[in-house]
Protein backbone atom coordinates (compact mmCIF):
# COMPACT_ATOMS: atom_id res chain seq x y z
CA UNK A 1 0.00 0.00 0.00
CA UNK A 2 1.72 3.56 -0.96
CA UNK A 3 1.09 6.19 1.41
CA UNK A 4 1.73 9.67 0.17
CA UNK A 5 2.41 12.60 2.12
CA UNK A 6 3.23 16.49 2.39
CA UNK A 7 4.85 18.69 4.60
CA UNK A 8 3.19 22.13 4.38
CA UNK A 9 4.09 25.52 5.52
CA UNK A 10 1.24 27.93 5.29
CA UNK A 11 1.13 31.77 5.51
CA UNK A 12 3.41 33.29 8.74
CA UNK A 13 1.45 34.04 11.92
CA UNK A 14 -2.14 31.87 10.60
CA UNK A 15 -3.46 30.16 13.69
CA UNK A 16 -5.53 27.19 13.58
CA UNK A 17 -7.21 24.87 16.25
CA UNK A 18 -5.11 21.74 17.48
CA UNK A 19 -6.65 18.69 15.90
CA UNK A 20 -7.64 17.33 19.16
CA UNK A 21 -8.88 20.83 21.07
CA UNK A 22 -12.05 19.83 20.59
CA UNK A 23 -11.71 16.53 22.69
CA UNK A 24 -10.34 18.36 25.61
CA UNK A 25 -7.08 19.23 24.51
CA UNK A 26 -6.34 22.29 25.59
CA UNK A 27 -2.88 23.77 23.11
CA UNK A 28 -3.41 25.07 20.17
CA UNK A 29 -1.11 24.89 17.16
CA UNK A 30 0.68 27.70 14.95
CA UNK A 31 0.44 26.69 11.83
CA UNK A 32 3.64 29.10 11.07
CA UNK A 33 5.79 26.40 11.94
CA UNK A 34 6.03 23.68 9.42
CA UNK A 35 3.13 21.12 10.55
CA UNK A 36 4.29 17.37 10.31
CA UNK A 37 3.26 15.38 7.49
CA UNK A 38 0.01 14.44 6.66
CA UNK A 39 -1.39 11.80 4.87
CA UNK A 40 -3.17 12.33 1.13
CA UNK A 41 -5.21 8.55 0.93
CA UNK A 42 -8.71 8.75 1.05
CA UNK A 43 -10.63 8.27 4.43
CA UNK A 44 -14.11 7.77 5.28
CA UNK A 45 -16.31 9.68 7.87
CA UNK A 46 -19.17 9.24 10.02
CA UNK A 47 -19.88 12.39 12.02
CA UNK A 48 -22.72 12.23 14.03
CA UNK A 49 -23.93 15.87 15.60
CA UNK A 50 -25.61 16.17 18.94
CA UNK A 51 -28.80 17.29 20.33
CA UNK A 52 -28.63 20.24 22.70
CA UNK A 53 -27.68 19.05 26.23
CA UNK A 54 -26.72 15.03 25.31
CA UNK A 55 -25.38 13.89 28.91
CA UNK A 56 -21.98 12.82 28.44
CA UNK A 57 -21.93 9.21 29.97
CA UNK A 58 -17.91 8.08 29.72
CA UNK A 59 -18.43 4.29 30.47
CA UNK A 60 -21.10 4.07 28.00
CA UNK A 61 -19.21 6.27 25.26
CA UNK A 62 -15.93 4.54 26.04
CA UNK A 63 -17.43 0.48 25.10
CA UNK A 64 -19.38 1.97 21.87
CA UNK A 65 -15.94 3.52 20.58
CA UNK A 66 -14.49 0.57 21.52
CA UNK A 67 -17.25 -1.81 19.82
CA UNK A 68 -16.96 0.13 16.64
CA UNK A 69 -12.93 -0.39 16.62
CA UNK A 70 -13.48 -4.24 16.99
CA UNK A 71 -16.51 -4.19 14.41
CA UNK A 72 -14.04 -2.41 11.97
CA UNK A 73 -10.83 -4.84 13.04
CA UNK A 74 -8.70 -2.51 14.56
CA UNK A 75 -6.75 -2.39 17.55
CA UNK A 76 -6.39 0.96 19.99
CA UNK A 77 -3.11 1.51 20.78
CA UNK A 78 -3.32 5.14 21.67
CA UNK A 79 -5.66 7.86 23.01
CA UNK A 80 -6.06 11.47 24.02
CA UNK A 81 -5.18 12.26 27.45
CA UNK A 82 -6.58 15.24 29.71
CA UNK A 83 -3.31 17.49 29.11
CA UNK A 84 -3.86 17.03 25.19
CA UNK A 85 -1.53 14.72 24.37
CA UNK A 86 -1.67 11.16 22.42
CA UNK A 87 0.18 8.60 24.45
CA UNK A 88 0.23 4.76 24.64
CA UNK A 89 -2.94 3.36 25.43
CA UNK A 90 -2.35 1.66 28.63
CA UNK A 91 -6.05 0.34 30.28
CA UNK A 92 -5.20 1.38 34.02
CA UNK A 93 -4.28 5.03 33.23
CA UNK A 94 -7.12 5.39 30.46
CA UNK A 95 -9.36 4.58 32.82
CA UNK A 96 -8.22 6.79 35.32
CA UNK A 97 -8.74 9.28 32.70
CA UNK A 98 -12.16 8.25 32.04
CA UNK A 99 -13.54 8.44 34.59
CA UNK A 100 -11.75 12.01 35.92
CA UNK A 101 -14.66 14.62 36.42
CA UNK A 102 -13.08 17.15 34.50
CA UNK A 103 -12.93 14.47 31.43
CA UNK A 104 -15.33 15.62 28.93
CA UNK A 105 -14.21 13.70 25.72
CA UNK A 106 -12.86 10.57 24.51
CA UNK A 107 -10.24 10.49 21.46
CA UNK A 108 -9.20 6.88 20.28
CA UNK A 109 -6.53 5.66 17.72
CA UNK A 110 -5.54 2.36 15.70
CA UNK A 111 -1.81 1.47 15.33
CA UNK A 112 0.52 4.04 13.65
CA UNK A 113 0.97 3.56 10.11
CA UNK A 114 4.87 5.33 9.91
CA UNK A 115 7.10 5.94 12.97
CA UNK A 116 6.06 8.62 15.15
CA UNK A 117 8.61 11.28 13.70
CA UNK A 118 7.63 10.63 9.75
CA UNK A 119 3.99 12.08 10.46
CA UNK A 120 1.76 13.63 13.27
CA UNK A 121 0.61 11.83 15.76
CA UNK A 122 -3.07 12.89 14.81
CA UNK A 123 -3.68 11.27 11.64
CA UNK A 124 -0.73 9.31 11.55
CA UNK A 125 -3.31 5.89 11.94
CA UNK A 126 -5.64 3.57 9.92
CA UNK A 127 -8.88 4.65 12.67
CA UNK A 128 -9.55 7.13 15.16
CA UNK A 129 -12.88 7.52 16.83
CA UNK A 130 -14.04 10.97 18.86
CA UNK A 131 -16.81 11.50 21.39
CA UNK A 132 -16.54 14.86 22.77
CA UNK A 133 -19.44 16.21 25.38
CA UNK A 134 -22.04 18.46 23.74
CA UNK A 135 -21.06 18.46 20.43
CA UNK A 136 -20.35 15.42 18.24
CA UNK A 137 -19.22 11.69 17.29
CA UNK A 138 -16.55 11.60 14.77
CA UNK A 139 -15.14 8.23 13.38
CA UNK A 140 -13.01 7.89 10.28
CA UNK A 141 -11.21 4.48 8.65
CA UNK A 142 -8.62 4.45 5.59
CA UNK A 143 -11.34 4.19 2.39
CA UNK A 144 -9.32 1.07 1.46
CA UNK A 145 -9.92 -0.91 4.61
CA UNK A 146 -14.13 0.03 4.71
CA UNK A 147 -16.40 1.48 2.28
CA UNK A 148 -18.75 4.05 2.56
CA UNK A 149 -22.03 2.17 3.40
CA UNK A 150 -20.19 -0.70 5.45
CA UNK A 151 -18.94 2.20 8.35
CA UNK A 152 -22.39 3.86 8.13
CA UNK A 153 -24.06 0.00 8.52
CA UNK A 154 -21.45 -0.78 11.19
CA UNK A 155 -21.92 1.90 13.48
CA UNK A 156 -25.12 2.49 12.97
CA UNK A 157 -25.55 -1.20 14.29
CA UNK A 158 -23.78 -0.55 17.38
CA UNK A 159 -26.18 -0.14 20.70
CA UNK A 160 -26.39 3.50 21.88
CA UNK A 161 -24.11 5.10 19.20
CA UNK A 162 -26.55 7.26 18.03
CA UNK A 163 -28.79 7.70 20.81
CA UNK A 164 -27.85 11.40 21.27
CA UNK A 165 -27.25 12.41 17.46
CA UNK A 166 -29.49 14.33 15.65
CA UNK A 167 -28.01 14.59 12.55
CA UNK A 168 -25.46 12.52 10.83
CA UNK A 169 -23.65 12.63 7.31
CA UNK A 170 -20.67 10.08 5.70
CA UNK A 171 -18.13 11.48 3.17
CA UNK A 172 -14.83 10.56 1.69
CA UNK A 173 -12.07 13.05 2.33
CA UNK A 174 -8.32 12.82 2.81
CA UNK A 175 -7.32 12.63 6.59
CA UNK A 176 -6.29 15.71 7.85
CA UNK A 177 -8.62 17.92 5.98
CA UNK A 178 -11.47 15.47 6.39
CA UNK A 179 -10.90 15.64 10.32
CA UNK A 180 -10.91 19.36 9.85
CA UNK A 181 -13.79 19.55 8.20
CA UNK A 182 -15.92 17.36 11.00
CA UNK A 183 -14.47 19.64 13.65
CA UNK A 184 -15.08 22.84 12.11
CA UNK A 185 -11.82 23.82 10.82
CA UNK A 186 -9.44 24.27 7.58
CA UNK A 187 -6.97 21.55 7.25
CA UNK A 188 -4.82 22.64 4.26
CA UNK A 189 -2.86 19.62 2.91
CA UNK A 190 -1.87 19.35 -1.01
CA UNK A 191 -5.35 18.24 -1.45
CA UNK A 192 -6.55 21.38 0.06
CA UNK A 193 -4.48 24.37 -0.35
CA UNK A 194 -5.03 27.73 1.23
CA UNK A 195 -7.43 29.49 -1.50
CA UNK A 196 -7.57 33.00 -0.25
CA UNK A 197 -10.65 35.02 -0.82
CA UNK A 198 -12.99 31.74 -0.83
CA UNK A 199 -14.79 30.52 2.04
CA UNK A 200 -14.32 27.59 3.48
CA UNK A 201 -16.86 25.15 3.98
CA UNK A 202 -15.70 23.37 7.43
CA UNK A 203 -15.35 27.45 8.97
CA UNK A 204 -18.75 28.99 7.72
CA UNK A 205 -20.56 25.76 9.49
CA UNK A 206 -18.78 26.43 12.79
CA UNK A 207 -19.28 30.12 12.51
CA UNK A 208 -23.59 29.11 12.31
CA UNK A 209 -23.07 26.96 14.91
CA UNK A 210 -21.72 29.78 17.45
CA UNK A 211 -24.59 32.05 16.34
CA UNK A 212 -26.48 29.00 16.85
CA UNK A 213 -28.23 29.31 13.57
CA UNK A 214 -27.39 25.81 13.04
CA UNK A 215 -31.49 24.25 13.48
CA UNK A 216 -32.61 26.50 10.37
CA UNK A 217 -29.91 25.08 8.29
CA UNK A 218 -28.04 21.35 7.10
CA UNK A 219 -24.40 21.35 6.63
CA UNK A 220 -24.65 20.54 3.21
CA UNK A 221 -25.60 17.22 1.05
CA UNK A 222 -23.63 13.92 1.83
CA UNK A 223 -23.66 10.01 -0.08
CA UNK A 224 -25.22 9.80 3.26
CA UNK A 225 -27.63 11.96 5.20
CA UNK A 226 -29.58 10.96 8.60
CA UNK A 227 -32.24 13.37 10.68
CA UNK A 228 -34.59 12.57 13.56
CA UNK A 229 -37.47 14.21 13.46
CA UNK A 230 -36.63 16.55 15.87
CA UNK A 231 -34.20 17.90 13.67
CA UNK A 232 -36.79 18.01 10.24
CA UNK A 233 -39.05 19.89 12.47
CA UNK A 234 -37.10 22.56 13.49
CA UNK A 235 -36.01 23.70 10.28
CA UNK A 236 -38.23 26.95 9.09
CA UNK A 237 -41.38 25.45 7.55
CA UNK A 238 -40.14 26.63 3.85
CA UNK A 239 -36.83 24.77 3.96
CA UNK A 240 -38.40 21.77 5.77
CA UNK A 241 -40.66 21.21 2.82
CA UNK A 242 -38.01 22.05 0.17
CA UNK A 243 -35.85 19.23 1.89
CA UNK A 244 -38.91 16.67 1.37
CA UNK A 245 -39.20 17.83 -2.39
CA UNK A 246 -35.66 17.26 -2.50
CA UNK A 247 -35.74 13.84 -1.01
CA UNK A 248 -38.47 12.61 -3.42
CA UNK A 249 -36.42 13.53 -6.01
CA UNK A 250 -33.43 12.53 -5.85
CA UNK A 251 -31.71 9.68 -4.32
CA UNK A 252 -33.48 6.81 -1.60
CA UNK A 253 -34.66 7.17 1.88
CA UNK A 254 -35.22 4.87 4.43
CA UNK A 255 -37.03 4.81 7.91
CA UNK A 256 -34.99 3.34 10.90
CA UNK A 257 -35.35 3.29 14.33
CA UNK A 258 -36.70 7.07 14.66
CA UNK A 259 -34.45 8.70 12.11
CA UNK A 260 -34.75 9.31 8.36
CA UNK A 261 -31.52 8.26 6.05
CA UNK A 262 -31.16 10.12 2.50
CA UNK A 263 -29.05 8.13 0.47
CA UNK A 264 -27.47 9.62 -2.42
CA UNK A 265 -24.96 8.96 -5.50
CA UNK A 266 -23.09 11.97 -7.09
CA UNK A 267 -25.02 12.67 -9.89
CA UNK A 268 -28.06 12.77 -7.33
CA UNK A 269 -25.96 14.91 -4.68
CA UNK A 270 -25.06 17.62 -7.30
CA UNK A 271 -28.76 18.44 -7.93
CA UNK A 272 -29.92 17.60 -4.11
CA UNK A 273 -27.35 20.55 -3.32
CA UNK A 274 -28.72 22.94 -5.63
CA UNK A 275 -32.03 22.52 -4.93
CA UNK A 276 -31.29 22.93 -1.76
CA UNK A 277 -28.78 25.85 -2.59
CA UNK A 278 -31.53 27.93 -3.89
CA UNK A 279 -33.26 27.72 0.14
CA UNK A 280 -29.88 29.51 1.46
CA UNK A 281 -30.26 26.47 3.63
CA UNK A 282 -26.52 24.54 3.59
CA UNK A 283 -24.64 26.38 5.92
CA UNK A 284 -21.38 24.69 4.35
CA UNK A 285 -21.99 27.93 1.64
CA UNK A 286 -23.18 30.77 3.98
CA UNK A 287 -19.83 33.06 4.61
CA UNK A 288 -21.09 35.00 7.83
CA UNK A 289 -17.74 36.84 8.29
CA UNK A 290 -18.80 38.71 5.48
CA UNK A 291 -22.58 38.87 6.07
Amino acid sequence: MQINYIRIRPPDGMVTRAHWQHIAFRAKMRLSQPSLALPMDQYHFLVGEFAKNSPFIPAAASTQLFAWFEHVGERVERYGNKRGKIVKFSQRNYEKMLFAPETDSIGLLSPRIVPPDEADEAVNCDAQAMYSSGSELVLSIRASKLALAPLFDGARAIPGLFEHCEYVYCYAETQGYGTGYALGYRQLDEAHPMTFGTPCPANNWAAIKRRGLQDAHLRDVYPINGFTQARLDALPPQRRQALRDAMQAHGRCEDHAGWIFWHLQPGELEAARAALNAHAMLGAYINHRSS
